[in-house]
């Protein structure tokens, strides 16, 4: 299953940038069963991840026209 960012909404196959080490993202946190993930671009959503908030903060579009 691929996994998305309950950050910013980037997954397995759209990485987004981290400018920190400048190179593309990396998980800090995933659970391959439930498909989502903290990459290292929104490491503030660690401590809403480590409390079990899964909620994603940005809706994402499913169904692009």
């Amino acid at each position: 299953m691929i996994a998305i960012c309950i950050g910013c909404g980037c997954d397995d196959l759209h990485a987004c940038w981290d400018d920190a080490v400048e190179a593309p993202c990396t998980w800090l946190a995933v659970d391959r069963a439930e498909g989502l993930g903290v990459c290292s671009v929104c490491h503030g959503h660690l401590e809403r991840w480590n409390a079990g908030d899964r909620q994603i903060a940005l809706p994402i579009n499913t169904n692009p026209a």
